[in-house]
C-alpha cells in the first residue's frame, strides 16, 4: 500500500454520534479497522515505501496500550485485546469486571499482565498469544516495576516498611523477595523501563547501598555512602543540604551540596568504593550522554568527563539533554513551552534547532500549530528525514514498538502508524 494512501482522515471531525447510543457509537471504529485490513490486503504484494502510513484507528476510549513483536496490546474500560499489525485484524479480547488501568507485556515469555481497579486493584497475567488467563493476585499497595525476562518485579511498602518481591511471569508464585527502604532510592533507570538492568541499586536514607541481583534477587555487594539526611532523591532540583543519586551504567554517582559546598562523586558498584570526586562543579541528575556525563541542575546542563569530573562544556540555553545516538544529544530548554535542539554531544554546541520537539526512541516529533512532524534517522545523510505527519494528535502521549508509532488524537481516536 502506497504510504501516501489516505487511510484516516484526521483533519476532517468525527461525525456526530446517532441518538440510539453506544452501540451504534462503536460502528465507525468496526467500518475502520475493515477498510485499513481490506486495502493492505490489497496492496500488501507491493514494497513498503518509506513514509507514515496508518494501519489501524480506533474511535472509542482506550485507558492502556502496549505495542510489541508486530502486535497492538490495547485495553479498553473493560476489555483487553490483541490487534495483529499492519492488518489491524483482532486476535483475540478478554473481559474484565474491574476497569483496566495499565498493561505491561514481556516478548521474551510471551506474557501481558494487566493491572485493573475498582473498590479494589488486581494483577492478572495473560498469555500474550491467546488472551488466556494464567493466573491473578490482589495488588493493593503494590507497584509493578517491571515486567521483563519471565518475572514480574513489584514493591512494596507501608509504615516505613518495604520490600522488593519477583514474580514467575507465568505461574505468579514468588520467586524472591528483599527488603528495601520505601523513603530510599531505586536503580538504574532501565529498572523502569522494561527490565532492562542485571542489577538492581537500592539506597536507603542514611546511605545504606545493596547491589542485587535482577535475577535471583541475591547480594552481589553492599556498602555505605554514609549520607546522613536528608533522604536521595532522583529529583533534579537540588535546595540547599541536599543529596541526589544517579547510576549509570556500572557506576553510581552522587551529588551533594553541604553548607553552600557543591560536590560531585562517583563510585564503582562492583565493589563500592570512591573512584573521583569534584567539588564545585556542576551537580543534579547524571544520566549517559557518550563521551561525556550530562549533569542536569535547575539551571542549565553540562557535559562532564567521566573519567574524573572535569566540566568539559556548559549550556545555559539548555536544561537538560539526553542520548541521541553516538555523537548527538537530545536537549530541552526550561521555558514552560520547552524548545529543543540537537547538540554535539563533545562541544554541547547546537547542531539543529527543532522547536517544539519530542524523543521518542529513533523517532523526534515535532509539534507545529496542529500538525506534528515524525522525523527518522536518515542512514544515507547522517541527517534527519522527515517521514510524514499526523494532524492533532497529542505527542507527549505516543509511544513506540519495533516499526510502528501509536498516538492518541485529541478528537479521541487512537491510531497506529508505520513508520520506515
Amino acid at each position: 500500500m502506497a504510504a501516501e494512501t489516505p487511510l484516516i482522515d484526521l483533519d476532517r471531525p468525527s461525525p456526530e454520534p446517532p441518538d440510539d447510543g453506544a452501540v451504534v457509537r462503536s460502528r465507525p471504529a468496526l467500518l475502520l479497522i475493515v477498510l485499513v485490513t481490506v486495502l493492505l490486503a490489497v496492496g500488501g504484494s507491493a514494497p513498503a515505501r518509506p513514509g507514515l502510513t496508518p494501519v489501524l484507528a480506533l474511535d472509542e476510549p482506550v485507558t492502556a496500550a502496549e505495542l510489541s513483536g508486530g502486535s497492538l496490546f490495547l485495553a479498553a474500560p473493560d476489555e483487553v485485546r490483541r490487534y495483529a499489525l499492519p492488518s489491524g485484524a483482532r486476535q483475540w479480547s478478554r473481559r474484565f469486571d474491574l476497569a483496566v488501568q495499565a498493561l505491561w507485556i514481556d516478548p521474551a515469555s510471551g506474557v501481558l499482565l494487566v493491572l485493573a481497579a475498582g473498590g479494589e486493584e488486581r494483577l492478572t497475567a495473560l498469555e500474550a498469544a491467546t488472551g488466556r488467563p494464567l493466573w491473578t493476585e490482589e495488588s493493593a499497595g503494590t507497584m509493578v516495576i517491571a515486567l521483563s525476562r519471565g518475572g514480574v518485579l513489584t514493591q512494596e511498602g507501608a509504615n516505613g516498611e518495604g520490600a522488593l518481591r519477583m514474580l514467575d511471569a507465568h505461574t505468579g508464585r514468588t520467586l524472591w523477595t528483599r527488603d528495601v527502604d520505601p523513603a530510599g532510592f531505586l536503580g538504574p533507570d532501565e529498572l523502569f523501563q522494561g527490565g532492562g538492568s542485571p542489577w538492581i541499586v537500592a539506597v536507603g536514607a542514611t546511605g545504606g547501598v545493596a547491589l542485587l541481583s535482577y535475577a535471583d534477587g541475591h547480594e552481589i555487594a553492599r556498602g555505605n555512602l554514609e549520607l546522613g539526611s536528608p533522604p536521595p532523591s532522583a529529583d533534579r532540583s537540588l535546595p540547599s543540604n541536599s543529596v541526589s543519586i544517579s547510576v549509570v551504567g556500572d557506576r553510581l554517582y552522587v551529588s551533594r551540596r553541604v553548607r553552600g559546598e557543591a560536590s560531585l562523586t562517583a563510585y564503582s558498584i562492583r565493589p563500592l568504593a570512591p573512584l573521583w570526586r569534584a567539588v564545585g562543579g556542576p551537580i543534579g541528575s547524571v544520566s549517559d550522554c557518550g563521551p561525556v556525563l550530562c549533569v542536569a541542575d535547575t539551571r542549565w546542563v553540562s557535559g562532564v568527563d567521566p573519567a574524573g569530573g572535569a566540566v568539559r562544556w556548559q549550556q545555559p540555553s539548555w536544561g537538560i539533554a539526553y542520548r541521541y545516538d553516538g555523537d548527538r544529544l537530545f536537549a530541552y530548554d526550561n521555558q514552560e513551552e520547552a524548545q529543543a535542539a540537537l547538540i554535539d554531544a563533545g562541544t554541547g554546541r547546537e547542531l539543529r534547532p527543532l522547536g517544539h520537539s519530542r524523543q521518542l526512541g529513533r523517532l523526534i516529533l515535532r509539534t507545529d500549530g496542529d500538525r506534528t512532524l515524525v522525523s527518522v534517522p536518515d542512514e544515507a545523510t547522517g541527517d534527519l528525514r522527515t517521514a510524514g505527519s499526523m494532524v492533532d494528535v497529542a505527542a507527549f502521549r505516543c509511544q513506540i514498538g519495533g516499526d510502528y508509532l501509536l498516538c492518541p488524537t485529541l478528537r479521541g481516536v487512537t491510531a497506529v502508524w508505520r513508520v520506515r
